[in-house]
């Protein structure tokens, strides 16, 4: 599980490349001739299309649409890549084994892969205007996957020894970054707490509402044509540390949850799934941090 960074000293230079490990996330490896089929029935995007050289975001979801796990999908030829939190791994892939049955695939984590980021020091947060189905990635013999991010970010997945080490102020910048552009991560602590649209999956390009049936999906296509959603993602600004799964309430009651909080200068930014109709509103935490939301990927026409 992801947790603030409580001091963190900012000493980039805005030409400067920041890289470093993600802890974060770990690496699973599809292979067999019926893994594209097999995870294009499980998952949230079109993993049939996804061509080698080729990457997507896809989330695997409850039957009643909650996300168990959000994930990278890296098509490498032979086989596939997934990347998602590392304490999401072991229950993730044990799920997808019960729904092999006679599928030719097999599903293995790889212990001895790492991912790490680079991004340069100087980058602005870039939300999504609509959604990128497909990005670009990038694999090599040596066995190093390069994955160009839609928000300009770069992924490396490879073997650990072939990666830079961890950098607690870059893997900060990084964190940021993705929070300000509205690309959520789920972990164990937040696993089934959303639909794939409070996650801003219907923007990122995290959700194909063209492709077939998978575990979810009427639920998914509810909410996106009926409008039946009444929260969404928000960057707070606050003044405490708040780990992922943070309940928080507004008024009394409760109104939102954290899904990541980073230092940012001399407060905290987070990034929560929060009622429409708690937009406006102060929001406390159980530490006694008061946060605001400060940028919305929801409209707050559609509050309550």
């Amino acid at each position: 599980m992801r947790q603030p960074h409580k001091q963190i000293s900012f000493i980039f230079q805005s030409t400067q490349m920041m890289k470093t490990l993600l802890p974060f996330f770990g690496v699973v490896r599809v292979s067999g001739e019926d893994r594209q089929t097999f995870l294009h029935g499980q998952l949230s995007n079109d993993i049939n299309n996804l061509q080698t050289g080729q990457a997507c975001y896809a989330t695997y979801n409850t039957p009643k649409g909650r996300v168990i796990a959000n994930m990278i999908v890296v098509n490498r030829g032979g086989d596939l890549l997934l990347i998602m939190a590392q304490d999401l791994l072991e229950a993730t892939i044990k799920r997808l084994r019960m729904f092999v049955l006679r599928a030719k695939v097999v599903f293995e984590i790889l212990e001895d892969y790492a991912v790490d980021a680079e991004l340069e020091a100087s980058a602005e947060p870039l939300a999504a205007q609509e959604p990128s189905l497909v990005f670009t990635a990038e694999c090599v013999s040596d066995g190093i996957c390069t994955v160009v991010l839609p928000h300009r970010g770069i992924l490396h997945i490879a073997p650990k020894n072939a990666l830079p080490p961890y950098d607690a102020a870059a893997e900060n910048a990084w964190r940021l970054h993705e929070i300000r552009s509205g690309y959520p991560w789920i972990c164990a602590a937040t696993k089934e707490t959303a639909v794939a649209q409070m996650l801003n999956q219907h923007i990122i390009g995290g959700v194909h509402f063209k492709k077939g049936c998978y575990p979810g999906q009427e639920i998914i296509a509810r909410a996106q044509y009926r409008g039946q959603v009444k929260r969404g993602l928000a960057v707070l600004s606050g003044n405490s540390a708040v780990e992922a799964g943070t309940l928080l309430t507004a008024d009394g009651e409760e109104a939102g949850i954290v899904l990541d909080s980073v230092q940012d200068s001399e407060n905290f930014t987070a990034l929560a799934v929060i009622k429409f109709s708690a937009a406006q509103k102060e929001l406390a935490a159980p530490n006694g941090g008061i946060f605001k939301a400060v940028h919305l990927f929801f409209k707050t026409e559609n509050a309550e």
